[in-house]
């Protein structure tokens, strides 16, 4: 019993392989253009971000062409509006493996975020834009950027006339 105990132990070892590497700490990290002459305007945010670069092998085919340090640190800014870099990184790689099952390989990037507030208040993606469209003298549709008070009027007016 104690045997056969021992040989699953080794065998389990063995098909199910995983390491973790630390691979190294790092100040500043970034895949971005950063203005240092601006960088006593930049806001270090306390929150610790994470980003992870992963691809999957699923019996023995992989799910990506390759994994890169790039990818996970774009990753880590892509996740809070404005950033600019990574401060106080710890960047690792991470790899599990069951031969002919499943396997996977990720780098990993945890760090604060330095964000910078004129990106963070150039950023429209969360406004809405109103457009109106309109046939002119040659029968071409267009469109014309308007502001929310014109949207909204335009509205009003459609509903008095559906309600007439």
């Amino acid at each position: 019993m104690r045997k056969l105990f021992l040989d699953l132990a080794i065998l389990a070892s063995i098909f199910f392989t995983s390491c973790a590497t630390r691979l190294g700490t790092f100040t500043v990290i970034s895949t971005k253009n950063i203005e240092w002459s601006r960088a006593n305007e930049y806001q270090k945010n306390s929150n610790r971000v994470l980003g992870e670069d992963v691809y999957h092998i699923v019996v023995f085919i992989p799910t990506k062409g390759n994994i890169t340090i790039e990818d996970a640190v774009d990753n880590a800014l892509g996740k809070v509006p404005g950033a600019v870099a990574l401060v106080d990184v710890v960047l690792r790689s991470e790899s599990f493996y069951i031969p002919y099952v499943y396997g996977k390989n990720a780098f990993i990037v945890e760090g604060s975020v330095l964000i910078d507030p004129k990106l963070v208040a150039n950023d429209d993606s969360n406004e809405t834009i109103y457009y109106q469209g309109y046939y002119d003298k040659n029968k071409e549709f267009k469109l014309s950027k308007i502001e929310k008070t014109q949207f909204n009027s335009i509205q009003k007016d459609i509903a008095q006339k559906a309600l007439n």
